[in-house]
């Protein structure tokens, strides 16, 4: 079933694959020569059979008749009862093909009994973290057993944002296809492009077998699906051998109204992929960056929804302890930040933005209890908005909260009190341009990231470095230009270099 979850509403809904790009992908990938040449077809998720379909509608169109394509190899397993008997419905009045032996009601993750030499589908685009709690838990295993997760912790940290459509791919590869088969899938470009989460899945690995990326076009200037902001596209995977899973891949993007062919290049194991033009054979000149021993890239501060008690736009000073924010509450300001905003990137040196962290800057550590007590008037602002705090949603903001230090906020540490920061906008740009900021400026979100740094030389050695214009080229050949996924963290520490293997100054606390 084509189940997707929005980004921003979180809301499940049916979203099919459209006729002309499903015939697309038939004809691309070869799938109806394949068929017709004796392959069986299998989509794993069929939602309403309009993939499968496909394939005789491409018959249809290429002068054969019904009788003569084989329609008893094709294939499809559908979770919802409604969509199921949609497709049986339809492939009865359009074909008039009974395909009840052949299509099945039931969930993908309890299907082991069949083989099929091709996969053909659009699985479900859903963060493990935003499916339903109830069936969140009753599939938790599965990213153990398919390779996805080594680490239970993990499903609470970066881990979380696996996408259910790599969970499919494992699944289906490693038990429903056959040894020498091929899978052809509709798949968010995470999958490939970003960092973290789905490093598992890009080793192409599950059990006993090893699989090669053949192909990926990038549907990123194509509106396929309405109304999904994700980056999608389509992959195909084949048979190969471990030695050789990361060799490059044909990467077809649109440009110019035509696809346009470059490689898409793995830099080890496990790495997000890096895009090069066709004629550089596959390889790829990826920048190197020397950052101090006790730096790494870092996201800005962040309120887990509960800006409006932590951001403020008005700040003045009262005396040397006290500021008056908002016009409304007089706090100390030792715990008030000048916030950046994209207006400090245009050359706008002020402050529009101030931000409150009641955090010790030695330690990097929420204030404790007895610490906040000693703060009267900080203790009593935060009591007044003690319920928004402590209905704070996520499992890492949730796991403080449970600790009593509900007036704690994610994305600060030692590191957040840095004397110095090269910061960078790492959302949704399509330029990288680092700067240097002194003092108590903090980033915002994952608006903008950072290398925190001790000594002013050591921060402008590094802007030096950051501000050759190849590491702009390195992320351009990621193609996440505009995307939320543009410079974040993970991205920079790809290309930096640590003098020695010393602990962290500035790692989170404990």
């Amino acid at each position: 079933m084509d189940i997707k979850i929005s980004n921003s509403s979180a809301r499940i809904g049916a979203v099919y694959t459209p006729p002309e790009w499903a015939r697309f992908a038939v004809e691309k990938c070869g799938i109806f020569d394949s068929w017709m040449a004796g392959k069986t077809v299998f989509d794993p998720t069929m939602g309403e059979g309009g993939l499968l379909a496909a394939l005789p509608e491409y018959g249809l169109s290429r002068g054969y008749t019904v009788p003569r394509l084989p329609m008893d190899r094709l294939f499809g397993l559908e979770i919802e009862q409604a969509a199921y008997k949609k497709a049986l419905d339809f492939f009865r009045a359009r074909f008039g093909f009974d395909m009840t032996r052949n299509f099945h009601n039931g969930d993908i993750f309890q299907f082991n009994e069949n083989k099929f030499d091709i996969l053909f589908g659009n699985p479900p685009w859903c963060n493990f973290v935003d499916l339903p709690p109830d069936y969140r838990e009753k599939i938790k295993p599965l990213f153990f057993e398919y390779g996805l997760i080594e680490d239970s912790r993990k499903l609470l940290l970066g881990g979380s944002r696996i996408d259910i459509a790599a969970l499919v791919v494992q699944k289906t590869i490693a038990d429903n296809l056959d040894q020498n088969g091929e899978a052809v899938f509709f798949l968010p470009l995470s999958l490939f492009f970003n960092d973290g989460a789905h490093a598992a899945f890009r080793k192409f690995a599950v059990k006993d077998r090893s699989y090669l990326l053949r192909s990926i076009y990038d549907f990123d200037s194509i509106a396929v699906f309405e109304k999904i902001s994700t980056r999608y596209g389509l992959a195909s995977f084949g048979k190969g051998r471990a030695e050789h899973k990361n060799r490059a891949a044909a990467y077809f993007r649109y440009e110019n109204n035509s696809w346009i062919e470059y490689k898409a290049v793995s830099p080890g194991a496990g790495k997000a992929y890096l895009t090069a033009k066709n004629e550089s054979n596959g390889k790829i000149n990826i920048p190197r960056v020397t950052v101090p021993k006790d730096s790494k890239p870092r996201q800005g501060v962040n309120p887990c929804g509960a800006i409006d008690v932590f951001v403020f736009r008005e700040y003045a000073d009262i005396d040397d302890e006290l500021c008056e924010v908002n016009g409304a509450y007089r706090l100390p300001k030792k715990y008030l930040y000048p916030l950046i905003t994209a207006g400090n990137f245009l050359e706008k040196k002020e402050a529009a933005k101030w931000v409150l962290l009641p955090y010790n800057s030695t330690t990097g550590k929420p204030l404790s209890p007895y610490e906040l007590e000693n703060e009267p008037r900080l203790s009593g602002y935060l009591q007044k908005h003690k319920k928004t705090l402590e209905n704070r949603k996520g499992v890492l903001i949730r796991a403080q909260i449970k600790r009593g230090l509900w007036w704690s906020m994610l994305g600060v540490g030692p590191y957040s009190f840095a004397n110095c920061k090269v910061v960078w906008e790492a959302y949704g740009k399509k330029t990288f341009r680092p700067l240097l900021f002194d003092g108590r400026w903090q980033a915002n979100q994952s608006l903008q990231a950072f290398i925190p740094c001790n000594d002013k030389p050591a921060a402008e050695n590094l802007l030096l470095q950051l501000s050759n214009p190849r590491i702009e080229e390195y992320l351009r050949s990621s193609k996440m230009e505009g995307t939320m996924n543009w410079a974040q963290p993970g991205k920079i520490n790809a290309i930096l270099d640590y003098p020695d293997k010393q602990a962290n100054l500035f790692e989170s606390p404990v």
